[in-house]
């Protein structure tokens, strides 16, 4: 078979051909130069430094961890502080910004001025300026002995925030969480689709199961709740939020809220208004009118861009490292300085955000595709 150039489909194969020769070209030559030039400094690139003791403590931690543990343990408690964080704070984000873009359509003049106030503050100043801002609020609070103490064992200093914690095992407690919330769901999509009875009952037979999935955790020879106790200058016992996270928490959630608000705003003001005037006409009350109607179609229209938010949320969780929060980000800076590894945890730095992010994005993809509503087939 000749080849002509005159043949569009032929020349279109040439030209996909060249394209990928030259990017593959460009990447040997810059593999080679590279390792050329880290041979001439005198620096290797391997896996080997994973299996090597830090040397270094991390602040907080959910899994165990210490000084003679590995590079790879260091960076598995920065993957999962990072999920946390993000885990924690985006979610309040997106119930917070929810709230505040619901808001500011009210009627009602006052909270549609707050929420207004709110949505134009904290979307105007950079992040990194309201992280600093809390952090400095949260050093500056009473010393553990001044704690301020609120109802239910719960005492704020500024060494942290105690607080009671279920004495159940860690992998109980998450699989009690998953199976509720899984459960609930389901029980609630069945019931909307059957339109038999409510779902109250399989909420609470999800509640049920996780309660006792969580019982069945329970630590051996303990209380159900190991309650922080006032020792000195600190606290025994209990769970503690560092200043830390509570920092990053809190920054990343109203900073993050003020952009989700929008999104929620726009969402409902594209709803044709022919809609809402054909449910009055029915005799729908407001109430009705918002749960069956303006909130389902809101959720289909903002999906996308809310998916693209949560990914950036996601991603601004790397300002643990200008406050000091052991995520991803810093446990990969920390072990650039102490293994000298740099392009090695580079690498892994990334690979980690593409899971989490393509993870969100796939997701929120599947959840698009479900609630969207059937195309007419032409």
């Amino acid at each position: 078979m000749t080849f002509s150039f005159g043949n569009r489909k032929q020349r279109d194969i040439l030209l996909q051909a060249v394209f990928i020769t030259i990017i593959l070209v460009t990447l040997v030559i810059a593999v080679m130069t590279t390792r050329r030039n880290l041979e001439i400094q005198g620096l290797s690139v391997g896996w080997n430094f994973l299996n090597y003791a830090t040397g270094s403590s991390i602040v907080f931690t959910l899994i165990d961890y210490d000084l003679d543990s590995s590079f790879a343990r260091a960076l598995l408690v920065g993957f999962i502080n990072t999920l946390f964080l993000g885990t924690i704070s985006v979610s309040l984000a997106v119930l917070l910004g929810t709230v505040i873009g619901t808001a500011r359509l009210s009627s009602h003049k006052l909270l549609k001025s707050i929420a207004t106030v709110y949505v134009q503050i904290f979307r105007n100043i950079p992040l990194i300026l309201q992280a600093f801002f809390w952090y400095a609020i949260f050093v500056n609070l009473p010393s553990p002995r001044q704690a301020i103490a609120v109802p239910g064992s719960v005492f704020i200093s500024n060494r942290g925030i105690f607080f009671p914690v279920l004495n159940i095992g860690a992998w109980y407690l998450l699989a009690a969480i998953v199976v509720f919330i899984v459960s609930t769901i389901v029980s609630v999509t069945v019931a909307r689709r059957t339109g038999r009875g409510s779902s109250l009952g399989g909420i609470l037979l999800s509640l049920v199961i996780a309660c006792a999935i969580g019982y069945a955790g329970r630590l051996a020879d303990t209380p159900l709740f190991d309650m922080p106790q006032p020792k000195g200058l600190r606290f025994l016992g209990g769970g503690t939020m560092t200043p830390e996270l509570g920092t990053a928490i809190v920054a990343i959630a109203l900073f993050g809220a003020s952009y989700v608000a929008e999104i929620v705003r726009a969402g409902f003001l594209s709803i044709p208004a022919g809609l809402i005037e054909a449910a009055h006409a029915l005799g729908l009350s407001n109430w009705h009118i918002f749960w069956r109607i303006r909130l389902p179609l809101m959720i289909r229209r903002i999906l996308p861009t809310m998916t693209n938010q949560i990914i950036w949320l996601m991603k601004a969780t790397t300002i643990g490292l200008a406050i000091g929060f052991p995520d991803y980000f810093f446990v990969v800076a920390n072990s650039i300085n102490h293994s000298g590894q740099t392009i090695s945890l580079i690498f892994l730095l990334i690979i980690g955000f593409w899971v989490i992010n393509m993870s969100i994005s796939f997701t929120m993809n599947a959840i698009n595709r479900a609630l969207a509503l059937p195309g007419h087939k032409k």
